[in-house]
């Protein structure tokens, strides 16, 4: 079974990621995944236009655990919080741990419009949320390095291995914490042995498959993994083994 890890799952046009939304199909928002061969994904709702106000980043969790109404087993839900909003974005962990979803993220500075905000606030969110699974996309302007060492009890998960030097940087901070695991999804998987150096450098054991779908075609991340030059059994790890581990799926 192929898990991925990192998609924003959609039910109408107003949440789809998808650059060329006119050819999507919003009558079965897992056809097209189950046809690329997975067989669960993982991820947040997400939504170009900007939030304006904690509530709007509510209503994209809400609507999360609408699909998981939806989709079952299929989907695990992500949700987000907001360093600006630290009182709310804590209450809203408790919430979401209430209804079984320990899985927050994916969070994008640039698409939430954090800016500039008090550093201690997103520590108090991330103390809330210890045993969590937090997911944030990368380029990541924060000091990860500081939050991976005060939180060891989180597991995070950075998005998109990036071109050359940004799959260096991963690597050393991998190699640094062990409570960072990286996700292929967006931009890298396409350079031929990427995933094969990944995979020499930190192990198998720390990378989960992720397409980022809607906004890149599923197919294409799943034959990338196959068409490397790995063991069966750290494919699997990619695949699937590793985010069921890390989620207590």
């Amino acid at each position: 079974m192929v898990v991925d890890f990192h998609v924003h799952p959609f039910r109408d046009a107003a949440h789809c990621l998808n650059f060329y939304p006119e050819r999507q199909d919003f009558s079965n928002p897992r056809r097209e995944l189950e046809e690329a061969g997975i067989g669960c994904i993982c991820g947040s709702v997400l939504q170009w236009e900007k939030p304006q106000s904690f509530s709007d980043l509510q209503a994209l969790n809400r609507e999360a655990l609408a699909l998981r109404e939806i989709l079952g087993d299929f989907y695990t839900p992500g949700f987000h919080i907001h360093p600006a909003y630290p009182r709310e974005s804590c209450e809203e962990v408790e919430f979401m741990r209430s209804r079984g979803v320990t899985l927050m993220g994916e969070l994008v500075p640039y698409l939430h419009g954090w800016g500039d905000f008090d550093k201690g606030n997103l520590c108090e969110i991330l103390e809330a949320a210890r045993g969590m699974v937090c997911s944030y996309h990368t380029p990541w302007d924060f000091d990860m390095d500081g939050i991976l060492s005060a939180f060891p009890h989180i597991t995070f998960v950075a998005a998109h291995p990036g071109d050359r030097d940004r799959v260096e940087e991963h690597i050393a901070l991998m190699k640094k914490h062990e409570n960072l695991y990286l996700d292929l999804s967006g931009t890298g998987l396409f350079r031929l042995g990427l995933l094969k150096h990944l995979v020499t450098q930190v192990g198998a054991e720390r990378i989960l498959f992720g397409t980022d779908y809607p906004i890149c075609n599923p197919r294409m991340y799943v034959q990338a993994v196959y068409g490397e030059d790995i063991s069966d059994s750290d494919r699997e790890k990619i695949f699937s083994e590793n985010t069921i581990r890390i989620l207590g799926k």
